[in-house]
């Protein structure tokens, strides 16, 4: 990243542990600036509103998400690996980006159905908001999965939100956990390596074919 980014890079960090712990509506852009170090004048420098730095937020961690997973996904014809393999990415993913996943499920969970203008997260005109690319990507996936024979035939759209539940709510809630309870770093590599199993195992008792 080059020098003249990284001012603006860390406001977008800063900015994603905010939303994620506080919702749009608790943070605030003097909350922003006093942990980034700037004059919340500063600020607008690179970002006009909160609005404008909250769906900025919004789609680099969605966006990111998506380019991580859609190369394995979109692969042609679909192994039920494919899927293993996507789970696998998306623990690594929400391991590096915790507050992601924080902040993914609390917008899951929250109305997107506001006007535009009324919500940074409300898709705009003519645009299709990035969680429901999310959701339709892995759609796909389990439709052209299921035609294939490469699991059972169970209900796509349940099975979408099911998977959804399975990958974001573990990061969502588990720096909520004390450290005792788990007796270790839930991001070390023990962990993960233990967590992807679970998931796995998880998965093919759900959709291997019998």
């Amino acid at each position: 990243m080059s020098a003249p980014d990284a001012p603006r890079q860390r406001i977008l960090d800063v900015a994603l542990e905010g939303l994620a712990e506080h919702g749009y509506e608790g943070l605030s852009l003097q909350q922003v600036a006093d942990r980034v170090g700037l004059h919340k004048s500063s600020l607008f420098h690179h970002f006009r509103s909160k609005e404008e730095l909250a769906r900025e937020v919004y789609r680099g961690l969605t966006e990111r998400l998506y380019k991580r997973l859609e190369p394995i996904l979109a692969e042609s014809p679909p192994r039920f690996e494919s899927m293993l393999a996507a789970l696998d990415a998306s623990v690594d993913h929400f391991a590096a980006e915790p507050a992601s996943g924080r902040l993914l499920m609390r917008l899951m969970v929250t109305s997107r159905n506001a006007a535009p203008g009324e919500s940074p997260f409300a898709a705009a005109p003519g645009q299709t908001d990035t969680i429901d690319e999310l959701l339709a990507l892995v759609g796909r996936w389990l439709a052209r999965a299921r035609a294939a024979g490469v699991i059972r035939h169970v209900p796509v759209r349940h099975t979408v939100l099911n998977l959804m539940g399975l990958v974001l709510f573990y990061p969502a809630v588990v720096h909520h956990i004390p450290p005792a309870a788990l007796r270790a770093d839930p991001r070390s590599p023990e962990m993960l390596a233990s967590r992807k199993r679970e998931l796995r195992e998880l998965l093919r008792g759900a959709l291997a074919p019998r």
